[in-house]
């Protein structure tokens, strides 16, 4: 339990760095109070542009939850077998680091808990959790996005699938599981917003274009 509390906090601390909050300090711009007020990278992109603000937003928050995930599975963690149902396996730690991450880059202690919604977080926890299912999980965001144009409705897809490829991926290991669910249910609850203006068919597309004023 003590390893669980110290990979939790792990994640928390790197997930708290405010990636878009310091990308917007750099061009002048403070993104908390530009588009939709959001810090993650598709606020960034909006309010700021691909290259000035969406991508290294989006390149730090991936990394901002790579490192102490990548730290859990290979370091701290590594090699642990765990008991019935893969509980407190390195696969299950390794979740648990990034879930924190998750928890960090919404609730941030550097911004008074006031955050962004996690995609990016919980990508980027994939990415070193398998490779494969991450690959997987970004086709399905992709193709979503690219024949609806709703960034939105691509999250929810993907933490939706998040568990069943986790689950894919540790045939069996039930309580590595049950944290991938964490993910999704935390990413959809963030996404409580979006999802009403889905419905209402006020969700704005997305586009490339530089523009301010918008809701993520």
């Amino acid at each position: 339990m003590l390893k669980m509390f110290l990979v939790l906090l792990l994640g928390y601390a790197f997930g708290s760095i405010p990636t878009g909050v310091i990308v917007g300090r750099a061009n002048h711009v403070d993104i908390k109070h530009e588009g939709s007020g959001n810090i993650g990278s598709t606020n960034a992109l909006r309010t700021m542009g691909f290259l000035r603000g969406g991508l290294p937003t989006l390149v730090g928050d991936f990394a901002k939850a790579m490192i102490p995930v990548a730290l859990t599975k290979y370091v701290i963690c590594n090699g642990l077998q765990g008991g019935e149902y893969g509980i407190f396996s390195t696969d299950f730690y390794t979740l648990v680091a990034g879930f924190g991450t998750v928890l960090g880059h919404n609730f941030p202690f550097t911004l008074k808990f006031k955050g962004g919604k996690g995609v990016a977080a919980t990508y980027g926890t994939m990415l070193i959790f398998s490779l494969p299912a991450a690959l997987l999980e970004m086709i399905v965001m992709i193709i979503t996005v690219v024949f609806t144009r709703y960034v939105s409705l691509g999250s929810i897809i993907a933490y939706t699938f998040f568990p069943v490829l986790v689950g894919l991926v540790t045939r069996g290991q039930w309580a590595v599981v049950a944290v991938a669910c964490l993910f999704s249910v935390l990413g959809i609850v963030r996404h409580h917003a979006n999802i009403g203006r889905l419905l209402a068919g006020k969700e704005n597309k997305f586009s490339l274009s530089h523009k301010k004023r918008q809701s993520e």
